[in-house]
């Protein structure tokens, strides 16, 4: 099954910034062999992510090319290559939470500390909103 949703996130980075900046496109949503999936394009940028009960995988790709995995619990790494070149990420995933209905098709909780090269950026906290177009 796949269907065109919107998708609302919420994204707080607490180091950075008061207020979380919110962003809403429109994607697909798959749901294949119990796995859920969401697709879209945003600047250029292509997003994958995969999302289980209990990890998210995040690709990018186009301008910057990156893959994350994010699971409570767990410290994992990926990277970012960018423009200026390549930056080595750990995320330290405290929780995930993913509940489908209630609403919305698919919301999506995270919460987890990312550094790059070695230097924390921020404490984030991401909610993914996906509703019936």
């Amino acid at each position: 099954m796949t269907r065109n949703v919107k998708i609302i996130f919420s994204t707080h980075a607490k180091d950075i910034s008061d207020e979380p900046e919110i962003t809403e496109l429109v994607g697909e949503y798959t749901i294949q062999n119990g796995k859920r999936y969401l697709r879209y394009e945003k600047d250029g940028l292509r997003a994958f992510i995969k999302i289980t009960d209990d990890s998210l995988s995040v690709i990018y790709s186009g301008a910057m090319t990156s893959r994350m995995e994010y699971a409570p619990g767990v410290t994992t790494t990926g990277s970012f290559k960018t423009p200026e070149g390549l930056l080595d990420a750990v995320a330290e995933t405290e929780r995930l939470t993913v509940i489908e209905g209630s609403g919305s098709v698919l919301r999506v909780s995270l919460r987890y500390k990312l550094s790059l090269s070695g230097t924390l950026v921020s404490n984030y906290d991401i909610e993914i909103n996906c509703l019936k177009m």
